[in-house]
């Protein structure tokens, strides 16, 4: 091998003078450091997500679906505003000159405008308020042929009604039960949605996060392929110099040729690897695939020890996580459709009456002076039964109904036994985690002190270049699996905060501020 032959030939000047040489380029070898970027911004954990969150497109579309969750309620309930309505209708009517018609006439017009509001209240009932103008004229009593009918004769007068209708559901909607039961449900849907969105929201993040992180880790992984592609372009020198001075022997120049071209092939895919990354990355963020950017993430090092209190642990997460209060949620609402469909299998019954004051006089408005006082009034008074014999689409409703609070209950049984074990698998690999990169980081150090030995051989003719070689492959990979351990370990930190529902709270961020909505989950 290339350090015995250099000993054995010492006694040749030279030989002397090759080895001289061949220290010199050896001596340009060094420690593998991974390199900083030239220009590279340090940004923390919360600096990343702070970034992530005012820039990441997927987040945006997200926060934007939050001012919508709102829908299932703001629909259900928009029925039940005031309604404003007005009409008028105009009628003429031409009526044979047959002796039937003297009294009535045979021109009559007969024109109304009417203007009032409505209501539909939670409570069952119906409220309505109209305002009407009718002007009535007739020609009765004024023609020649009806002339022995004169006394019939009238003036066109304006009749004038405000008239108060009033419904009230009872049996099926008593006193608005299914209404409210409705408008419930629709206030939970559109919490279940909003806190989907919100689950969504803290994913897209960790996956912000772990964007960020393989461009740093492929950053890395092409500082370490360069790094290896240069010191096994000096060992190929040396041993090019050796060749030319004839002293390889053994060929071991065309294996460093081989090493070299495939650190060199290994630069270009991780350079490829770097720059798609980073495209990705802006791409994600709203901004130009070219643009030029460059950052050092500073990772969390330290022990992020779990808590000894696991009960407390998953009774925190029963009540913050929000894929567990969106299964909550959704079990009181199949509990609310089972009691409206029960209460679907009875009849419908309403009763209601309106009260009209009347006036009428020769102008308008003077038609509606005095109308309060009572002297023209019209009062009715009615009651609605119905009920579809068989009723066969309310009992499948209820039995509809019925399977679905089943399931429901299922799933909640299944939800918390869910975050029982994703919450035990979080602590043990955020545990386990850590010991990795502690390993890995031992590691790191035993490769250095591995690699510093070797190197200090070769530079003395002891050692061989293949085990330097392996000393260099070994240093450079522990740096590699140490930075990747270390990123894994951050995650494990995300995945434990998110698996305990706390993740937004202890990175200060406060997506359920973005818009106004109704967290009115338990009603």
């Amino acid at each position: 091998m290339f350090p015995k032959q250099i000993i054995e030939t010492q006694q040749n000047p030279t030989t002397v003078c090759l080895l001289a040489v061949i220290f010199a380029l050896s001596g340009l070898l060094g420690p593998i450091e991974a390199k900083e970027p030239a220009k590279a911004n340090i940004l923390r954990m919360d600096d990343i997500l702070r970034m992530a969150w005012e820039n990441q497109v997927s987040l945006q579309t997200l926060k934007l679906q939050l001012k919508t969750t709102n829908y299932e309620w703001e629909k259900t309930n928009g029925a039940y505003a005031w309604t404003a309505e007005a009409k008028g209708t105009a009628k003429n009517t031409t009526n044979f000159n047959l002796p039937q018609y003297a009294i009535q006439g045979t021109k009559i017009t007969d024109n109304s405008i009417q203007a009032g509001i409505n209501k539909k209240f939670s409570t069952g009932t119906s409220l309505g308020i109209a305002i009407i103008d009718n002007r009535y004229e007739t020609n009765a009593g004024k023609t020649q042929s009806s002339s022995g009918f004169s006394s019939f004769a009238q003036p066109s007068y304006h009749f004038a009604t405000v008239g108060i209708n009033i419904s009230q559901d009872l049996l099926k909607n008593f006193f608005g039960y299914q209404d409210r039961l409705k408008l419930a449900t629709a206030r939970r849907s559109s919490s279940i949605q909003r806190l989907n969105t919100l689950d969504s929201l803290s994913k897209s993040l960790v996956n912000s996060l772990i964007e960020f992180w393989n461009l740093s880790l492929s950053e890395e992984v092409l500082e370490t392929n360069s790094s290896l592609l240069g010191n096994a372009k000096l060992i190929r020198d040396i041993y090019s110099k050796k060749a030319n001075f004839g002293f390889d022997t053994t060929g071991d120049i065309h294996q460093w040729n081989s090493i070299v071209l495939s650190a060199t092939s290994a630069v270009k895919n991780s350079e490829l690897e770097r720059n798609k990354n980073r495209r990705d990355l802006l791409t994600s963020l709203g901004k130009e695939p070219e643009e030029s950017f460059s950052f050092l993430p500073v990772l969390i090092e330290e022990q992020v020890a779990v808590t000894s209190d696991y009960e407390k642990e998953v009774l925190v997460a029963l009540e913050k996580r929000y894929d567990v209060r969106a299964s909550l949620l959704q079990l009181k609402n199949s509990e609310d459709n089972l009691k409206s469909a029960d209460n679907g299998l009875l009849p419908k019954f309403s009763v209601g009456g309106t009260y009209n004051f009347k006036n009428y006089d020769q102008q308008f408005p003077q038609d509606f002076y005095g109308i309060l006082g009572g002297r023209f009034n019209q009062n009715t008074a009615e009651f609605k039964l119905e009920y579809p014999l068989g009723n066969e689409i309310a009992e499948a409703e209820y039995t509809k109904a019925e399977s679905e609070k089943r399931q429901a209950q299922l799933e909640w049984a299944e939800t918390q036994n869910k975050v029982r074990a994703d919450l035990l698998s979080k602590r043990e690999n955020l545990t386990v985690s850590y010991e990795l990169f502690l390993e890995a980081k031992k590691n790191r150090e035993e490769s250095k002190l591995f690699y510093d030995k070797a190197l200090s051989a070769f530079r003395n003719g002891r050692g061989t270049s293949i085990v330097l070689r392996n000393a260099m492959d070994a240093y450079v990979r522990s740096q590699s699996n140490h930075s990747q351990s270390l990123i894994t370990y951050n995650i494990a930190i995300i995945q434990y905060e998110i698996s305990k529902g706390t993740f937004f709270e202890k990175y200060s961020l406060d997506p359920e501020q973005l818009t106004l909505l109704n967290t009115e989950e338990n009603q």
